[in-house]
């Protein structure tokens, strides 16, 4: 099986991807920028026909615009993650997904988990304390608004990814 993965890293304005990253690196121990996971790795086909087949899609694959704005936890073998969703952009993440996991990436679909367009805030051991993270969030009337450029293919070789290729999605007129 291929430790190769598929992911978006999101654009924001710099005040909202400075909060998120701070926010990911002290809650989810998550250093870095914000991205969305759309395979995650088990496709047993190689590194180059799953970079062929990333780039396919992307051909026909228009910038992605979205808005966060609710918090929601989701439990996960002994931990809590929080969740930040998409409200608007949620039904095209999840489009780009389902056409990801076609042809050299159909072993990589998690059949026993939904996939949920998320950004992982925060990852804890204890319920009440992701809640209280949650309303917290959720009482702000949050609005983030970012736009997914690009799909980056990753290596993982152990904990570090590695990208093996940026592909950028089409952009139609003048103002997308």
């Amino acid at each position: 099986m291929s430790a190769i993965e598929v992911i978006a890293k999101p654009v924001f304005g710099k005040i909202e991807a400075d909060w998120l990253s701070k926010l990911r690196e002290n809650r989810a121990h998550s250093p870095g920028s914000p991205e969305f996971t759309l395979v995650f790795p088990g496709s047993e086909s190689t590194a180059n026909e799953i970079v062929q087949h990333v780039r396919a899609v992307c051909t026909t694959t228009t910038r992605i615009r979205f808005c966060l704005r609710s918090a929601v936890i989701v439990p996960d073998m002994g931990q809590y993650h929080v969740f930040l969703v998409p409200d608007e952009g949620f039904g095209a993440i999840v489009r780009l997904h389902d056409r990801l996991h076609v042809g050299p990436l159909k072993n990589s679909l998690r059949p026993e988990e939904p996939y949920i367009p998320h950004l992982t805030i925060a990852s804890l051991s204890e319920f009440n304390l992701a809640r209280r993270i949650k309303a917290s969030l959720n009482a702000q009337d949050l609005a983030i608004a970012g736009h997914i450029d690009e799909l980056e293919v990753q290596q993982r070789d152990g904990a570090t990814p590695r990208c093996i290729a940026k592909i950028t999605l089409v952009r139609h007129g003048l103002f997308h």
